[in-house]
């Protein structure tokens, strides 16, 4: 009964239309139906139809892409995070029994069976399904993807894509009848509170699409593309969760998977764009550690240069002096101005060393490769 509405809601057609129903009703652009092509193969035409140069290039289009696809109007990036969590080959026919599955289980991510278990209100199971499904309406005020929400508003308004399809009072009547005409169940686990998100089972395959969107969106403090959880990846992760409205932290949850589907290319402020690099030295220590280094060793160079107090620079060195002093008693009949001239080239070397990290520590964080 829900996933029925779900459909006809999100995909506009009833079943069995919906199953075969792509983004803009474009399904007559298809060599052949959805229902007919294998998860891999629908996932690699997803990639093609969610671009806008190539629909129109391909199918002399203008106006919106999108990877949605089939009654739930599955989105490229959810049927890639669904495959490791249903164990799935990528040959199953996308067929109409499969889509149900497919649906169902995300249904059940969204806390489905703790909504008929009594362990959440209609309300949040409302809110959830229109986490999940953007044509859906939230069902009380509450903050949303890009802003503070009314009743019946799409959970992503504000993104100037998405709008709710369908009355509050109308998915509220649906909800209370899926209720009523299903057997008691139990919920195991407990779900989270209403503010606490769900953590996902994090495998590498999805470390790995986390990375690459968040890469793709602008984040390169991701780093590599390795599905490795480093410092990095939790560093951008915290970036992204900052900028888009999502509870603080570093971990990989339901919200952040869904967010990542939605986001826009990441856009900097000006006053990171701008920053000159004394700003940059007070907010990065690793920018200001190379300005260190780099005022230290001018004027290391100067003095052994001017050949004065040439003892006295050796001992400031610190820990440079630890290898200087062996070499310079091993050769104690090299002339000094040979000494001087030698810490002034490794002065030097270690100046313009210390400059371009300082420059590149600059330019990473006005582009946002560095926090």
């Amino acid at each position: 009964m829900l996933l029925a509405f779900i459909y006809e809601t999100d995909a506009g057609s009833p079943i069995p239309a919906c199953y075969v129903t792509i983004f803009g009703n474009r399904q007559g652009h298809l060599t052949r139906p959805l229902t007919a092509m294998t998860l891999n193969q629908v996932i690699a035409a997803q990639k093609n139809w969610s671009s806008k140069a190539w629909i129109k290039a391909n199918w002399k289009i203008s106006g919106a892409a999108s990877s949605a696809a089939g009654a739930a109007q599955f989105m490229r990036d959810t049927l890639l995070g669904l495959v490791p969590e249903m164990h799935l080959s990528g040959s199953e026919l996308f067929s109409a029994d499969f889509q149900d599955r497919l649906a169902y289980q995300l249904l059940k991510r969204r806390g489905y069976e703790a909504f008929l278990a009594g362990k959440i209100s209609r309300t949040e199971f409302g809110k959830r399904l229109a986490q999940e499904w953007a044509s859906f309406p939230v069902l009380a005020p509450c903050k949303g993807a890009h802003r503070q929400l009314k009743r019946g508003q799409s959970f992503y308004t504000g993104d100037g894509l998405n709008g709710a399809l369908v009355a509050p009072d109308r998915v509220e009547a649906v909800l209370d009848k899926v209720k009523a005409a299903s057997p008691a169940v139990t919920a195991d686990p407990a779900p989270a509170p209403a503010d606490v998100p769900t953590v996902v089972k994090v495998d590498e395959a999805t470390v790995t699409r986390v990375q690459q969107q968040l890469k793709d969106l602008g984040y390169t403090e991701v780093g590599g593309v390795d599905g490795k959880t480093g410092t990095m990846t939790a560093t951008a992760v915290r970036a992204f969760r900052a900028e888009n409205g999502l509870p603080a932290g570093d971990g990989i949850d339901d919200d952040l998977l869904l967010a990542l589907q939605k986001a826009k290319p990441r856009v900097l402020a000006p006053a990171r764009t701008d920053a000159t690099p004394d700003v940059v030295r007070e907010k990065v220590p690793e920018v200001r550690t190379n300005w260190l280094a780099k005022v230290g060793a001018f004027f290391t160079g100067v003095a052994a240069l001017g050949g004065s107090f040439f003892d006295g620079v050796i001992g400031n060195l610190g820990a440079a002096s630890g290898y200087i002093q062996p070499v310079k008693e091993a050769a104690g009949d090299v002339p000094g101005w040979v000494w001087m001239l030698t810490i002034a080239a490794v002065a030097g070397g270690l100046y313009f060393v210390a400059r371009h990290g300082e420059a590149k520590g600059v330019e990473a964080f006005q582009t946002g490769a560095r926090r």
